[in-house]
Protein backbone atom coordinates (compact mmCIF):
# COMPACT_ATOMS: atom_id res chain seq x y z
CA UNK A 1 0.00 0.00 0.00
CA UNK A 2 1.39 3.40 -1.00
CA UNK A 3 1.64 6.38 1.33
CA UNK A 4 -1.26 8.02 -0.51
CA UNK A 5 -3.46 4.95 -0.07
CA UNK A 6 -2.47 4.71 3.58
CA UNK A 7 -3.53 8.33 4.16
CA UNK A 8 -6.85 7.81 2.39
CA UNK A 9 -7.68 4.68 4.39
CA UNK A 10 -6.68 6.39 7.65
CA UNK A 11 -9.04 9.27 6.84
CA UNK A 12 -11.85 6.80 6.10
CA UNK A 13 -11.28 5.22 9.49
CA UNK A 14 -11.31 8.54 11.35
CA UNK A 15 -14.57 9.54 9.65
CA UNK A 16 -16.15 6.19 10.47
CA UNK A 17 -15.10 6.33 14.13
CA UNK A 18 -16.54 9.83 14.48
CA UNK A 19 -19.84 9.33 12.66
CA UNK A 20 -20.54 5.61 12.51
CA UNK A 21 -21.24 6.11 8.80
CA UNK A 22 -19.13 5.15 5.79
CA UNK A 23 -17.10 8.05 4.37
CA UNK A 24 -18.68 10.03 1.48
CA UNK A 25 -17.82 8.85 -1.99
CA UNK A 26 -18.13 5.13 -1.24
CA UNK A 27 -20.92 3.18 -2.92
CA UNK A 28 -23.13 1.01 -0.72
CA UNK A 29 -23.03 -2.63 -1.82
CA UNK A 30 -24.78 -4.27 1.10
CA UNK A 31 -26.42 -2.72 4.13
CA UNK A 32 -27.59 -4.50 7.26
CA UNK A 33 -28.41 -3.52 10.81
CA UNK A 34 -24.88 -3.82 12.22
CA UNK A 35 -22.76 -4.34 9.11
CA UNK A 36 -22.38 -2.65 5.76
CA UNK A 37 -20.17 -3.19 2.73
CA UNK A 38 -19.13 -0.25 0.54
CA UNK A 39 -17.03 -0.02 -2.60
CA UNK A 40 -14.77 2.78 -3.75
CA UNK A 41 -11.62 3.57 -5.73
CA UNK A 42 -8.21 3.34 -4.10
CA UNK A 43 -5.03 3.55 -6.14
CA UNK A 44 -5.35 1.69 -9.43
CA UNK A 45 -8.45 -0.30 -8.54
CA UNK A 46 -11.45 -0.63 -6.28
CA UNK A 47 -11.55 -1.74 -2.67
CA UNK A 48 -14.39 -3.05 -0.54
CA UNK A 49 -14.86 -1.50 2.89
CA UNK A 50 -16.66 -3.64 5.47
CA UNK A 51 -17.86 -1.55 8.41
CA UNK A 52 -19.53 -2.75 11.57
CA UNK A 53 -21.08 -0.95 14.51
CA UNK A 54 -22.49 -2.59 17.61
CA UNK A 55 -25.91 -1.06 18.33
CA UNK A 56 -27.38 -4.10 20.08
CA UNK A 57 -26.36 -5.25 23.54
CA UNK A 58 -26.05 -8.85 22.35
CA UNK A 59 -23.50 -7.82 19.70
CA UNK A 60 -21.44 -5.87 22.23
CA UNK A 61 -21.56 -8.85 24.59
CA UNK A 62 -20.63 -11.29 21.82
CA UNK A 63 -17.42 -9.42 21.00
CA UNK A 64 -16.63 -8.28 24.52
CA UNK A 65 -13.79 -10.77 24.97
CA UNK A 66 -13.17 -11.98 21.42
CA UNK A 67 -11.34 -10.17 18.60
CA UNK A 68 -13.47 -7.67 16.72
CA UNK A 69 -14.66 -8.75 13.25
CA UNK A 70 -12.14 -6.78 11.15
CA UNK A 71 -9.15 -8.15 13.04
CA UNK A 72 -10.50 -11.70 13.01
CA UNK A 73 -11.40 -11.75 9.32
CA UNK A 74 -8.07 -10.19 8.36
CA UNK A 75 -6.28 -13.00 10.22
CA UNK A 76 -8.45 -15.67 8.55
CA UNK A 77 -7.90 -14.18 5.09
CA UNK A 78 -4.14 -14.20 5.59
CA UNK A 79 -4.32 -17.83 6.71
CA UNK A 80 -6.51 -18.67 3.72
CA UNK A 81 -4.03 -17.11 1.31
CA UNK A 82 -1.20 -19.00 3.01
CA UNK A 83 -3.17 -22.21 2.42
CA UNK A 84 -3.08 -21.50 -1.32
CA UNK A 85 -6.79 -20.68 -1.55
CA UNK A 86 -7.54 -17.54 -3.62
CA UNK A 87 -9.24 -14.82 -1.55
CA UNK A 88 -9.33 -11.01 -1.25
CA UNK A 89 -6.14 -9.23 -0.20
CA UNK A 90 -6.28 -7.39 3.11
CA UNK A 91 -5.43 -3.70 2.67
CA UNK A 92 -6.07 -2.58 6.25
CA UNK A 93 -7.97 -3.61 9.38
CA UNK A 94 -9.04 -1.21 12.12
CA UNK A 95 -10.91 -1.79 15.38
CA UNK A 96 -11.88 0.41 18.30
CA UNK A 97 -13.38 -0.17 21.72
CA UNK A 98 -15.02 2.37 23.99
CA UNK A 99 -14.77 1.79 27.74
CA UNK A 100 -13.81 -1.80 26.91
CA UNK A 101 -16.91 -2.47 24.81
CA UNK A 102 -16.86 -2.98 21.00
CA UNK A 103 -17.35 0.33 19.19
CA UNK A 104 -16.16 0.26 15.56
CA UNK A 105 -14.72 -2.27 13.12
CA UNK A 106 -13.53 -1.58 9.57
CA UNK A 107 -11.87 -3.94 7.10
CA UNK A 108 -10.55 -2.77 3.72
CA UNK A 109 -10.10 -5.44 1.04
CA UNK A 110 -8.61 -5.22 -2.43
CA UNK A 111 -11.25 -5.90 -5.08
CA UNK A 112 -10.90 -9.13 -7.04
CA UNK A 113 -11.07 -9.31 -10.85
CA UNK A 114 -14.29 -11.30 -11.13
CA UNK A 115 -16.00 -12.64 -14.26
CA UNK A 116 -19.29 -14.41 -14.93
CA UNK A 117 -19.05 -18.10 -14.17
CA UNK A 118 -19.91 -20.29 -17.15
CA UNK A 119 -18.90 -23.58 -15.53
CA UNK A 120 -21.48 -26.35 -15.45
CA UNK A 121 -23.17 -26.78 -12.03
CA UNK A 122 -21.53 -30.17 -11.45
CA UNK A 123 -18.09 -28.77 -12.25
CA UNK A 124 -18.70 -25.74 -10.10
CA UNK A 125 -19.62 -27.78 -7.04
CA UNK A 126 -16.50 -29.91 -7.46
CA UNK A 127 -14.35 -26.78 -7.36
CA UNK A 128 -16.19 -25.43 -4.32
CA UNK A 129 -15.65 -28.70 -2.47
CA UNK A 130 -11.97 -28.68 -3.42
CA UNK A 131 -11.51 -25.25 -1.81
CA UNK A 132 -13.45 -26.33 1.29
CA UNK A 133 -11.23 -29.41 1.57
CA UNK A 134 -8.08 -27.29 1.20
CA UNK A 135 -9.21 -25.05 4.06
CA UNK A 136 -10.01 -28.01 6.31
CA UNK A 137 -6.63 -29.57 5.54
CA UNK A 138 -4.94 -26.41 6.82
CA UNK A 139 -7.07 -26.29 9.96
CA UNK A 140 -9.50 -23.58 8.82
CA UNK A 141 -13.21 -24.14 9.36
CA UNK A 142 -15.55 -21.85 7.38
CA UNK A 143 -19.01 -21.98 8.96
CA UNK A 144 -20.78 -20.18 6.10
CA UNK A 145 -19.65 -21.86 2.89
CA UNK A 146 -22.47 -21.29 0.42
CA UNK A 147 -22.22 -20.81 -3.31
CA UNK A 148 -22.52 -16.99 -3.11
CA UNK A 149 -19.27 -16.94 -1.14
CA UNK A 150 -17.36 -18.32 -4.15
CA UNK A 151 -16.57 -16.16 -7.19
CA UNK A 152 -14.89 -16.87 -10.51
CA UNK A 153 -11.71 -14.91 -11.12
CA UNK A 154 -10.55 -13.63 -14.50
CA UNK A 155 -7.62 -16.04 -14.18
CA UNK A 156 -10.11 -18.93 -14.19
CA UNK A 157 -9.72 -19.91 -10.53
CA UNK A 158 -12.47 -19.95 -7.96
CA UNK A 159 -11.95 -17.68 -4.94
CA UNK A 160 -13.57 -17.71 -1.51
CA UNK A 161 -15.06 -14.65 0.18
CA UNK A 162 -16.32 -13.58 3.61
CA UNK A 163 -14.08 -15.31 6.14
CA UNK A 164 -15.61 -13.55 9.14
CA UNK A 165 -17.30 -16.75 10.34
CA UNK A 166 -14.15 -18.87 9.82
CA UNK A 167 -12.04 -20.12 12.70
CA UNK A 168 -9.01 -22.29 13.26
CA UNK A 169 -9.02 -25.82 14.64
CA UNK A 170 -6.50 -28.58 15.25
CA UNK A 171 -6.63 -31.32 12.59
CA UNK A 172 -6.96 -34.89 13.81
CA UNK A 173 -9.23 -34.08 16.77
CA UNK A 174 -12.89 -34.78 17.47
CA UNK A 175 -13.55 -31.16 16.61
CA UNK A 176 -11.99 -31.75 13.19
CA UNK A 177 -14.46 -34.59 12.49
CA UNK A 178 -17.40 -32.41 13.49
CA UNK A 179 -16.11 -29.63 11.28
CA UNK A 180 -15.84 -31.97 8.30
CA UNK A 181 -19.47 -33.03 8.67
CA UNK A 182 -20.62 -29.45 9.18
CA UNK A 183 -18.83 -28.29 6.02
CA UNK A 184 -20.25 -31.22 4.05
CA UNK A 185 -23.78 -30.42 5.24
CA UNK A 186 -23.30 -26.80 4.20
CA UNK A 187 -22.01 -27.79 0.76
CA UNK A 188 -25.05 -30.03 0.26
CA UNK A 189 -27.62 -27.37 1.10
CA UNK A 190 -29.90 -26.21 -1.70
CA UNK A 191 -28.57 -28.91 -4.01
CA UNK A 192 -30.56 -31.69 -5.59
CA UNK A 193 -30.48 -34.15 -8.44
CA UNK A 194 -27.27 -34.36 -10.46
CA UNK A 195 -25.68 -31.45 -8.61
CA UNK A 196 -26.25 -33.15 -5.27
CA UNK A 197 -24.73 -36.38 -6.61
CA UNK A 198 -21.73 -34.44 -7.88
CA UNK A 199 -21.33 -32.81 -4.46
CA UNK A 200 -21.45 -36.17 -2.68
CA UNK A 201 -18.89 -37.66 -5.06
CA UNK A 202 -16.59 -34.65 -4.62
CA UNK A 203 -16.91 -34.74 -0.83
CA UNK A 204 -15.95 -38.42 -0.76
CA UNK A 205 -13.11 -38.02 -3.26
CA UNK A 206 -11.63 -35.03 -1.41
CA UNK A 207 -11.79 -36.77 1.96
CA UNK A 208 -14.20 -34.29 3.51
CA UNK A 209 -16.46 -37.31 3.97
CA UNK A 210 -14.84 -40.67 4.68
CA UNK A 211 -17.70 -43.15 4.17
CA UNK A 212 -21.27 -43.64 3.04
CA UNK A 213 -22.25 -43.52 6.70
CA UNK A 214 -20.87 -40.01 6.94
CA UNK A 215 -22.76 -39.10 3.77
CA UNK A 216 -26.00 -40.10 5.52
CA UNK A 217 -24.98 -38.09 8.60
CA UNK A 218 -24.24 -35.03 6.45
CA UNK A 219 -27.58 -35.37 4.65
CA UNK A 220 -29.41 -35.51 7.99
CA UNK A 221 -27.47 -32.49 9.25
CA UNK A 222 -28.35 -30.61 6.06
CA UNK A 223 -32.07 -31.25 6.62
CA UNK A 224 -31.84 -30.03 10.21
CA UNK A 225 -29.98 -26.88 9.15
CA UNK A 226 -32.50 -26.11 6.42
CA UNK A 227 -35.39 -26.40 8.90
CA UNK A 228 -33.54 -24.26 11.42
CA UNK A 229 -32.71 -21.63 8.80
CA UNK A 230 -36.32 -21.46 7.61
CA UNK A 231 -37.52 -21.12 11.20
CA UNK A 232 -35.02 -18.38 12.01
CA UNK A 233 -35.95 -16.38 8.89
CA UNK A 234 -39.61 -16.41 9.86
CA UNK A 235 -39.01 -15.51 13.50
CA UNK A 236 -36.93 -12.46 12.61
CA UNK A 237 -40.23 -10.60 12.71
CA UNK A 238 -40.17 -11.16 16.49
CA UNK A 239 -36.62 -9.85 17.01
CA UNK A 240 -34.48 -6.84 16.28
CA UNK A 241 -32.97 -7.38 12.84
CA UNK A 242 -32.33 -5.55 9.59
CA UNK A 243 -36.03 -5.54 8.72
CA UNK A 244 -37.64 -5.46 12.18
CA UNK A 245 -37.25 -3.75 15.53
CA UNK A 246 -38.24 -5.24 18.90
CA UNK A 247 -38.75 -3.03 21.95
CA UNK A 248 -39.62 -3.96 25.51
CA UNK A 249 -41.65 -1.30 27.33
CA UNK A 250 -43.40 -1.01 30.69
CA UNK A 251 -46.67 -2.01 29.00
CA UNK A 252 -45.47 -4.94 26.89
CA UNK A 253 -43.37 -5.89 23.88
CA UNK A 254 -43.64 -4.26 20.48
CA UNK A 255 -42.37 -5.63 17.17
CA UNK A 256 -42.21 -3.18 14.29
CA UNK A 257 -41.41 -3.42 10.61
CA UNK A 258 -38.76 -0.79 9.93
CA UNK A 259 -40.24 0.20 6.55
CA UNK A 260 -43.62 0.64 8.19
CA UNK A 261 -46.57 2.91 7.45
CA UNK A 262 -46.94 5.78 9.93
CA UNK A 263 -50.57 6.69 9.19
CA UNK A 264 -52.34 3.83 10.89
CA UNK A 265 -54.15 2.48 13.94
CA UNK A 266 -53.84 -0.34 16.46
CA UNK A 267 -56.41 -3.12 16.09
CA UNK A 268 -56.87 -5.10 19.34
CA UNK A 269 -57.37 -8.84 19.62
CA UNK A 270 -56.11 -12.02 21.21
CA UNK A 271 -53.52 -14.71 20.55
CA UNK A 272 -54.69 -15.08 16.95
CA UNK A 273 -52.90 -11.81 16.19
CA UNK A 274 -49.56 -13.40 16.99
CA UNK A 275 -50.33 -16.11 14.45
CA UNK A 276 -51.33 -13.40 11.97
CA UNK A 277 -48.09 -11.45 12.50
CA UNK A 278 -45.95 -14.56 12.05
CA UNK A 279 -48.11 -15.86 9.21
CA UNK A 280 -47.72 -12.57 7.37
CA UNK A 281 -43.95 -13.06 7.55
CA UNK A 282 -44.36 -16.59 6.14
CA UNK A 283 -46.37 -15.23 3.24
CA UNK A 284 -43.83 -12.46 2.62
CA UNK A 285 -40.96 -14.96 2.43
CA UNK A 286 -43.01 -17.04 0.00
CA UNK A 287 -43.45 -14.10 -2.35
CA UNK A 288 -46.73 -12.71 -1.03
CA UNK A 289 -45.36 -9.26 -0.17
CA UNK A 290 -44.96 -7.58 3.23
CA UNK A 291 -48.73 -7.43 3.92
CA UNK A 292 -50.79 -4.82 5.76
CA UNK A 293 -49.55 -5.31 9.33
CA UNK A 294 -46.80 -2.84 10.23
CA UNK A 295 -46.45 -3.79 13.89
CA UNK A 296 -47.44 -6.25 16.60
CA UNK A 297 -47.84 -5.49 20.30
CA UNK A 298 -48.36 -7.88 23.19
CA UNK A 299 -49.36 -6.50 26.57
CA UNK A 300 -47.89 -8.03 29.72
CA UNK A 301 -50.18 -10.62 31.26
CA UNK A 302 -50.24 -8.80 34.60
CA UNK A 303 -51.71 -5.78 32.79
CA UNK A 304 -54.51 -7.83 31.34
CA UNK A 305 -52.79 -9.42 28.37
CA UNK A 306 -54.08 -9.15 24.85
CA UNK A 307 -52.45 -8.13 21.63
CA UNK A 308 -52.75 -5.57 18.83
CA UNK A 309 -51.76 -5.20 15.21
CA UNK A 310 -50.85 -1.87 13.65
CA UNK A 311 -52.53 -1.43 10.27
CA UNK A 312 -52.88 1.35 7.73
CA UNK A 313 -55.92 3.60 8.04
CA UNK A 314 -56.65 2.79 4.40
CA UNK A 315 -57.56 -0.78 5.44
CA UNK A 316 -61.18 -1.27 6.47
CA UNK A 317 -62.07 -3.40 9.47
CA UNK A 318 -63.49 -6.08 7.16
CA UNK A 319 -60.25 -6.17 5.16
CA UNK A 320 -58.23 -6.44 8.36
CA UNK A 321 -60.33 -9.39 9.52
CA UNK A 322 -59.86 -11.15 6.19
CA UNK A 323 -56.09 -10.63 6.26
CA UNK A 324 -55.82 -11.73 9.90
CA UNK A 325 -57.63 -14.96 9.06
CA UNK A 326 -55.52 -15.67 5.97
CA UNK A 327 -52.20 -14.88 7.66
CA UNK A 328 -53.08 -16.91 10.76
CA UNK A 329 -53.94 -19.84 8.51
CA UNK A 330 -50.50 -19.57 6.90
CA UNK A 331 -48.89 -19.83 10.33
CA UNK A 332 -51.02 -22.80 11.39
CA UNK A 333 -50.30 -24.59 8.10
CA UNK A 334 -46.61 -24.88 8.87
CA UNK A 335 -45.45 -28.42 9.47
CA UNK A 336 -43.31 -27.29 12.37
CA UNK A 337 -45.83 -26.18 14.98
CA UNK A 338 -43.07 -24.65 17.10
CA UNK A 339 -42.39 -22.27 14.25
CA UNK A 340 -45.92 -20.91 14.32
CA UNK A 341 -46.24 -20.96 18.10
CA UNK A 342 -42.85 -20.46 19.76
CA UNK A 343 -42.79 -21.38 23.45
CA UNK A 344 -41.57 -17.92 24.44
CA UNK A 345 -42.20 -14.57 22.84
CA UNK A 346 -39.40 -13.43 20.52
Amino acid sequence: MSDFERDVVARWWRDFVDSGQAPPGLELVQGRLIRAVHRGPLGEGDVFVKTMTFPRAKDRLRYLLRPLPAAHEAEMLCATAAAGVPCPEVVAAFTARRRGAPHRSMLVLRGLKVVDDEAAPARRVQEEVALAAALLERGIYHADLHTENFVRLASGELAVLDMQSARRFKPGTARASRNRLAVAARMLRQRSGATEQAAVAALLESGVLASEGEVADAMAARSREERHYSRSRVLRCMRTSTEFERRVTWAGVRCWRRAAVEDGRWVPGGSELRDAWIGQRVRDLNGGGPGSFAGYFRKWWWLGGGASLYVSNSCSDDQVNVEVGAAAASARALEDEALARPKRFG
